[in-house]
């Protein structure tokens, strides 16, 4: 009898843990994330007036180089803060909002700088994880954006960056680039991850597990239901955007969710 109370209110406990963990996830995941428009740059986008004169003409004529030879977009885009929304999820939201890159082929690149928030994200389009694996592209932030942006270098650190990531999509497609910085890269492996969403999903799977085993997965199946459909209404919005003139808009592109992030 005792043993059957104690498995009723642990199940009980376990339902109520998991309606909680879960409902703020979904409260996170179903909130509407508002990202800014883009500048008619096109290719630099800084909403914090921090790059200077000189490293945005050199940044822009890397960036036109880059798709007129290839049809890759890379884009860079400063913000104060992404407003406590994870900087991942903030960046895949203004990936496809604008569409960088070219629809089907998917060869955006973004590398977006929260200023205020001290952290970085650098979003990869499905046609190019081949040229930019995620490993790629944290060795590319770590060693040669990071200590820039340290020194509070922002522009240095954000050009040298881009320059080594369009270098590398230009090689993909066998072609050079006239107006590379030709950068070179240390040789690292660090990969920083964000310690707060891997201890979340450790207990989001620790409880789906325990309900699994004292529940038969109900609560967990509904849930993911709920989860399905909520992300299938999200990726229905508007995609591909304008710059307004300028570089003209971008292609309607999408990201797969590669990439990595990081913070100085």
């Amino acid at each position: 009898m005792i043993e059957k109370l104690m498995h009723k209110s642990l199940k009980s406990l376990l339902s109520f843990l998991l309606l909680v963990v879960s409902s703020i996830f979904l409260l996170s995941a179903s909130a509407e994330i508002k990202v800014p428009s883009p500048t008619p740059y096109k290719y630099l986008n800084d909403y914090v007036h921090i790059i200077s004169e000189t490293e945005m003409n050199g940044l822009l004529s890397i960036g036109k180089e880059l798709e007129d030879k290839t049809g890759a977009q890379a884009v860079v885009v400063i913000i104060n803060s992404t407003n406590n929304v994870p900087i991942e999820d903030y960046a895949n939201t203004l990936f496809r909002s604008w569409g960088i890159g070219e629809k089907g082929k998917d060869n955006g690149l973004l590398i977006l700088l929260a200023l205020n928030d001290r952290t970085w994200r650098v979003e990869v389009g499905r046609g190019l994880e081949g040229a930019i694996p995620d490993v790629l592209s944290s060795r590319i932030m770590e060693s040669v954006a990071k200590p820039s942006f340290i020194e509070g270098k922002y522009s240095e650190g954000l050009l040298n960056s881009y320059s080594t990531f369009c270098d590398h999509i230009a090689k993909e497609y066998n072609v050079t680039l006239d107006k590379s910085l030709n950068i070179s890269e240390k040789n690292t492996n660090t990969i920083k991850s964000n310690t707060g969403t891997k201890v979340f999903g450790s207990i989001m799977l620790g409880l789906i597990l325990l309900d699994i085993i004292f529940n038969r997965g109900r609560i967990s199946f509904s849930l993911l239901q709920i989860i399905f459909w909520n992300n299938i209404f999200r990726g229905h919005g508007p995609r591909g955007g304008s710059s307004g003139g300028g570089f003209g808009g971008f292609g309607g592109g999408s990201s797969g969710g590669g990439g990595s992030s990081g913070n100085w």
